[in-house]
């Protein structure tokens, strides 16, 4: 009876703390893991979101977040917006949702209101296709306008990531006015 004992112990008790012991251990040790990268991650995404900005607003020394209400920036589609400190504009950023994920699009704009340069992360879009939505090509397309980003056309085989670049533009157009005035 204790060998039948031992055997059912083997087969069902053993296997199954074995597999708690190293998913306890995995867990602990993934965990540790985020502890120690994710203060790195933050400061690198904050250092490449303040390249972003002086990309798109040359000659820009720093930047100073407009605070608006929560859900108006939502109602804008707006992500962040950022007053350059001497004076050269905005830059205003929005995410929208492309064919294989999100686009986040960063757009300058001078104080004049008028697109100085736009800078479109397509990473997550189907390279060669989606990633055109990208090219400076395209995203010089949208400098100098006002107002709307409707005078653009869209990408063709391209529809839905140059299509959220254009909602991009023309949300951060349209928030121009309420970030102005912040």
């Amino acid at each position: 009876m204790t060998e039948e004992k031992n055997s059912k112990f083997n087969e069902l008790v053993k296997p199954f703390l074995v597999l708690v012991g190293i998913c306890l251990v995995v867990s602990v040790l993934l965990g540790y893991t985020n502890r120690v990268t994710a203060p790195v991650i933050e400061a690198n995404e904050l250092a490449q979101a303040e390249a972003t900005r002086k990309a798109v607003l040359e000659g820009a020394t720093g930047f100073t977040e407009v605070k608006l209400d929560e859900a108006k920036l939502k109602e804008l589609g707006i992500a962040s917006a950022y007053k350059e400190n001497s004076g050269l504009g905005y830059v205003i950023t929005s995410s929208n949702k492309g064919y294989g994920g999100f686009v986040t699009v960063t757009v300058g704009i001078g104080p004049d209101g008028k697109v100085l340069k736009v800078s479109a992360d397509v990473s997550t879009e189907t390279s060669g296709i989606g990633s055109k939505a990208g090219d400076a090509d395209y995203t010089s397309k949208y400098v100098g306008l006002t107002g709307s980003a409707d005078s653009v056309d869209t990408i063709s085989g391209a529809t839905y990531s140059s299509t959220a670049v254009k909602k991009g533009v023309s949300a951060a157009l349209a928030a121009f006015d309420t970030v102005k005035g912040a």
